[in-house]
């Protein structure tokens, strides 16, 4: 009987543990996965960052920012930036981003060619934005947001969720990525890490002074303007403020 007992709980506790063991490794896989998908929209956001000359100016070559060539340009950005070689497409949401990225550009093709607008308002925050509204019509719970604390977010479509306004706060304190695996999207189980961007010398020429304005350049100091190029009041920001950062979500289910 002893033995028996003894037998049963040795079974239990087997499989207590094997059950532990797999839910740590759906939880690194997971975790892997976000990673990837961060590390990815990154790349294509620094691409569009540095390449807003390319974005605004008028030309009738601006073949780089579609297709195909598009995702060899993020490709190789990304291989710059991370100094490793760019993620294998071995999950569906990485399948589903790259493709979703390259339908975004190809929605804005139009107004990329319009040569009577000169700002087309292709930055990184709007990009996040096309990208996850363009997934959640398709039904995919991947959620992209390029965001600030609330007291300086210019968009208000980009406002921070008591998540993200609880990390940014933290953040602010002890810079890192953050990741949480019990967090909520839609409702649903979902895996959020926020990624925090470190301000550089191109972001003050929108969050800057107006010395830092392209807008005053070649300019006498009285003609200056503290507008921005998109038509925003500039912050007077410096290097040393804080830039916000990348929020994503993706819920549980579609990671499985």
């Amino acid at each position: 009987m002893k033995a028996s007992y003894q037998n049963k709980l040795c079974v239990i506790l087997i499989s207590y543990f094997f059950m532990c063991f797999q839910v740590n490794a759906d939880n690194t896989r997971m975790k892997e996965v976000i990673n990837d998908i961060t590390k990815i929209y990154m790349s294509s956001m620094t691409y569009i960052f540095i390449n807003q000359p390319l974005i605004n100016q008028q030309t009738n070559d601006k073949q780089e920012l579609f297709g195909q060539r598009f995702l060899e340009n993020v490709k190789q950005t990304y291989q710059v930036k991370y100094s490793e070689d760019f993620p294998k497409e071995d999950h569906f949401a990485k399948t589903m981003l790259l493709q979703t990225m390259v339908e975004v550009m190809d929605d804005n093709k139009e107004l990329l060619y319009d040569d009577e607008i000169g700002f087309k308002g292709i930055i990184p925050a709007t990009f996040a934005f096309q990208i996850s509204a363009k997934l959640e019509t398709k039904g995919i719970g991947l959620k992209f947001k390029f965001t600030q604390i609330a007291s300086s977010i210019r968009n208000k479509l980009n406002k921070p969720d008591l998540w993200e306004s609880s990390v940014m706060q933290k953040i602010i304190k002890s810079p890192k990525i953050y990741y949480d695996e019990n967090a909520l999207l839609n409702g649903k189980p979902a895996i959020r890490q926020f990624t925090p961007l470190p301000m550089v010398p191109l972001c003050l020429a929108c969050h800057g002074s107006p010395a830092d304005n392209p807008l005053n350049a070649n300019k006498e100091k009285s003609q200056w303007t503290n507008i921005d190029i998109s038509g925003f009041k500039m912050e007077n920001w410096t290097l040393d403020d804080f830039g916000g950062g990348v929020s994503i979500s993706i819920e549980k289910s579609f990671l499985e």
